[in-house]
This record gives C-alpha cells, sequence and structure tokens, in this order.
C-alpha cells in the first residue's frame, strides 16, 4: 500500500470480448518458415500449356490412326511416310511396290508352228489399293539344279500390247494377261522364275 500522497498507477482496461464472444486475445499469425511456398503463377501457365499440347498431339494421333488408309493413299502423304523403301509413288501419283503384285498364273511351252521359240504366258493382279507404276519383269530359265541358263529383264513397253497406256499403271484389283515369245536356249533350261521389280 502507498502512502498518503502517492500517485496509484493508471490500469488499463481489460479488453471486452469479440464479436464471438471470446475473451482471448486475438493472435495474428504468422508466416512460419518452414511451410513451403505457393508456386509462382508462370508455372501452372506453363503445366497449362504442356497439357494443351499433349493433348493436341494425342488427338492428331489418333485421327492419322482412324483415316489411315485414305491418309496412306495420298501420293504425297505416303511418300512422306516411306521415302526410300520399296514401296513409293512416282511423279504420276502412282505407287511402286512390287510386292504388292502377286503372279496369279504361268505357262511355258515351245511355239507350235515356231522353232526354237518358247511361249511364256502369265497373268498378275495388283493388290494394292491404287494404281501402280507397271512393273518391269525379270525372267529366269534354269536348269534341272535350279541355276541359271538364261535371264531377260522386260520393260512394260515390251510385254504391254501396243498402244497401252502406261501412265495410267496398273489399277487396283485388275487380271493382265501377259503373253511373251522368247527366245529357247535349249534342252538344258527345264524351269523358269519370274520376278516383279
Amino acid at each position: 500500500m502507498s502512502g498518503p500522497g502517492a500517485t496509484l498507477p493508471i490500469l488499463e482496461p481489460a479488453p471486452g470480448p469479440d464479436a464471438q464472444g471470446s475473451d482471448a486475445p486475438v493472435i495474428e499469425p504468422q508466416p512460419d518458415s518452414g511451410q513451403a511456398e505457393a508456386p509462382p503463377a508462370g508455372s501452372h501457365r506453363l503445366a497449362w500449356r504442356l497439357a494443351t499440347v499433349l493433348l493436341a498431339l494425342a488427338t492428331i494421333a489418333n485421327v492419322t490412326w482412324t483415316f489411315r488408309e485414305p491418309l496412306l493413299n495420298n501420293p504425297r502423304i505416303s511418300a512422306w511416310f516411306n521415302p526410300s523403301g520399296e514401296a513409293r509413288v512416282d511423279e504420276h501419283g502412282l505407287l511402286r511396290d512390287p510386292q504388292k503384285i502377286q503372279l496369279v498364273s504361268r505357262d511355258m511351252h515351245t511355239h507350235p508352228t515356231r522353232s526354237g521359240i518358247l511361249v511364256l504366258s502369265m497373268t498378275f493382279v495388283n493388290l494394292a489399293a491404287r494404281n501402280q507404276e507397271f512393273p518391269q519383269l525379270e525372267v529366269t530359265l534354269t536348269d534341272a539344279s535350279n541355276q541359271p541358263v538364261a535371264r531377260r529383264r522386260l520393260q512394260p513397253a515390251e510385254y504391254l500390247r501396243p498402244g497401252a497406256d502406261i501412265d495410267a499403271g496398273l489399277a487396283s484389283d485388275v487380271f493382265l494377261p501377259v503373253l511373251l515369245e522368247l527366245g529357247d536356249p535349249g534342252e538344258q533350261a527345264v524351269g523358269f522364275e519370274i520376278q516383279f521389280l
């Protein structure tokens, strides 16, 4: 207790209740140095851009796979997909794929009226989905041990009928009969092979 004439200290009033009726003092949250900071807005934009690009690429891949047949029938696209393989497209838009040409029938016999001449007849078909260049024909006569005795390579103009439109190519699913006369190399030739080049 203070003596007479001593001044009493002024007491601060106690804080009143807040709006919710709590007497607890309001504590302002302090930044916690241990918590991770929010990523900057630029990284969100980059993530969205990458997601958009990936979605666009997936859509293009899906459309390309769905419509692959019409796309591959386009000369420029098929040439871009297969620039150096056997299948290619020429300047007239004709496919060149000898593996899609199938030999359907073949026969060789001596000429009925001319001596020293062999008659080769064959039929082949274009199994590709579009017109192809007429192939080169390579005819090989073989002996009994399947060794080549004689070989001849024929250009389209040499085996097609006169006046045929070579530039139009061989249409898809068309069977083409061919009749050739070849020199007979003798009795050693007992077999033959045909290749499309």
